[in-house]
């Protein structure tokens, strides 16, 4: 492959051309098209990069030289401006001539044709040099100039930066001892005995009394003494819930007092070196978060908390009879909207003038007088409360015309209401009183019609009128009919007792057709073993044991004996034959 030199040797910056080179150079011959590359630059005195842009050129020649000794590859002109055009193979511009560029002060491109094959045909070369080929921008006025500014920018921002840091530095250093003279303040405050402990008495039933009030690293953090904040925790966080599904743990919990205004503003969102320097200059120091942290800990080692996922919940021993407690408290409550709601249905209930203008919150602050509280606190009071409430549901039931007669007040001009409720109750008994009567008295007739119904269905006008209106010592001197008209248990023992009487009646008409039977049999018999007077003459005979035997007959004992007595006579007296 044949070589070629620049004119000067020295401004080339190195050995023979290549065909390659050559044939590179001759692309330009024809005024082309020419992809420049992406650069640095400025808009509007900012920053950017500007995108890759395919040209028009205006070829000038092949090579340019000056006194300078820049000998470039190519001299086209481009968007109105001369540009040199540098085609690398083998050697590429160094930092010497990038500078001689510079100096120079004309924009120059270099094109990297080495991974283009030597045997490349025109057509693959002309497209690598115009479009294809890596090319990189040797010099640009432009991008000097976005260089400056980005050098000047830096520097401005490095020395703002510093400042910045330097401020940060002192205003770091000035919280942290503006934090610890405060934290320093917040601990020499005494602490008077006028504050309340939130729901004391819950967590002295509770148990939870003594774990409240401890003074752990950070408790002057707040804006209350430890035990108005761990009061709260307790009761607020633990056992109403108040984080909702969130973990219980010291953030989400000092962020629950932050909202409550009981972390001091002096120590509020403190970052994290701040207080590392403060506990460093007071050991006694430590953020709300911590503090709130060192008490869990604390319930953590006495039982009272136990972990539960990420957090710690409060032990059930503790847990379940809270639960139990406010149930009830709930359930009281309830009761004590609903009586208070009542008292406004009772005065609503009394006419103007006995109402007197009598209103709900008069009453609740009058006097109870059992225990000499309003009754405001009278409600509220375990002791109290459940009576006054029957009181009020009890006269409710009266007004309402459905329960007893209320004797008493309840703090309520009720006293003509209650005279009206006696009066209508007593028209209302003798309304009910002629009614039973009424009804005793159907019941009666129902009754006797029964029994007299039964009589005539089982005896005959002679017996039924003796059964029923015989008076009997089994009842009492009563007749049967005055029995069942009584009761219906006197109905059904007269019941019993007519059964009875039917089945006497019966047996004694059975007994009585036996013995006409045997009567009958006697007297055949008799009749036929024995001549006629003296026939009549045994019938009616006086037998010792027996009596007349006629009338001694009854059965087939009596019969047998009194044929026996029969043969006697048979055999005294003949036959009549």
């Amino acid at each position: 492959m044949a070589h070629f030199a620049h004119h000067d040797g020295e401004a080339c910056g190195g050995g023979p051309e290549t065909l390659l080179h050559l044939l590179a150079k001759e692309a330009f011959r024809s005024n082309p098209k020419l992809i420049l590359p992406e650069r640095l630059g400025l808009d509007n005195k900012r920053l950017v990069m500007k995108p890759s842009l395919e040209v028009e050129t205006e070829f000038l020649r092949l090579e340019y030289n000056d006194p300078k000794k820049i000998i470039p590859d190519l001299y086209v002109r481009a968007l109105g401006y001369d540009l040199f055009v540098e085609v690398a193979v083998t050697h590429f511009a160094d930092a010497a001539k990038i500078q001689r560029l510079r100096e120079h002060n004309i924009p120059a491109v270099e094109i990297d044709l080495s991974k283009l094959p030597r045997d490349s045909q025109r057509d693959a070369i002309n497209d690598a040099v115009l479009k294809t080929a890596r090319r990189r921008w040797l010099y640009h006025p432009g991008i000097e100039a976005a260089r400056a500014k980005q050098d000047a920018d830096e520097l401005k921002w490095q020395q703002e930066r510093g400042r910045r840091e330097a401020a940060a530095s002192t205003k770091h250093r000035s919280r942290v001892e503006q934090t610890a003279a405060a934290y320093r303040q917040a601990l020499a405050k005494p602490v008077g005995r006028d504050f309340v402990v939130p729901r004391e008495d819950e967590l002295r039933a509770i148990g939870l009394a003594k774990f409240v009030g401890r003074d752990v690293p950070g408790f002057a953090c707040f804006s209350e003494p430890p035990a108005v904040w761990q009061a709260i925790i307790l009761a607020e966080v633990f056992h109403d819930r108040c984080l909702g599904n969130a973990q219980c743990k010291a953030v989400p919990i000092v962020n629950h007092l932050e909202k409550r205004r009981l972390v001091q503003k002096v120590f509020l969102r403190m970052p994290g070196e701040v207080a590392d320097d403060v506990t460093a200059i007071d050991a006694r120091f430590a953020p709300a978060w911590k503090a709130v942290d060192n008490y869990l800990k604390y319930l953590l080692g006495e039982g009272v908390l136990i972990p539960q996922g990420f957090g710690v919940t409060l032990a059930p021993a503790f847990a379940n009879p809270w639960n139990a407690r406010t149930l009830a408290k709930n359930q009281r409550t309830a009761l004590i909207q609903e009586t208070v709601q009542r008292v406004g249905w009772i005065l609503g209930e009394l006419p103007d003038d006995e109402r007197a203008g009598t209103t709900v919150d008069q009453w609740l602050h009058s006097i109870h007088q059992e225990s000499g509280l309003t009754y405001d606190r009278a409600l509220r009071s375990e002791v109290e409360s459940p009576k006054i409430i029957g009181e009020i549901a009890t006269i409710v039931q009266m007004l309402e015309g459905n329960g007893p007669l209320f004797y008493g007040s309840a703090g309520l001009p009720i006293g003509d209401a209650i005279s009206r409720r006696k009066a209508k109750m007593e028209e209302q008994a003798e309304v009910r009183r002629q009614r039973q009567l009424l009804e005793a008295s159907r019941l009666r007739h129902s009754r006797r019609d029964r029994l007299c119904v039964d009589a005539e269905t089982e005896l005959n006008g002679a017996d039924r009128s003796a059964f029923l209106h015989t008076k009997r010592a089994d009842m009492n001197d009563m007749a049967p009919v005055e029995l069942a008209e009584d009761s219906e248990s006197g109905l059904a023992r007269a019941r019993e007792a007519l059964s009875a009487f039917v089945n006497q009646r019966r047996r004694e008409a059975e007994a009585a057709a036996e013995k006409a039977d045997y009567q009958d049999k006697i007297r055949e018999l008799a009749e036929a073993r024995l001549s006629p007077a003296d026939a009549i003459a045994f019938l009616r005979a006086r037998e010792d044991d027996i009596g007349a035997p006629l009338q001694y007959v009854k059965d087939e004992r009596t019969f047998q004996k009194a044929c026996a007595k029969l043969a006697q006579w048979e055999n005294e007296f003949g036959s009549p034959f």
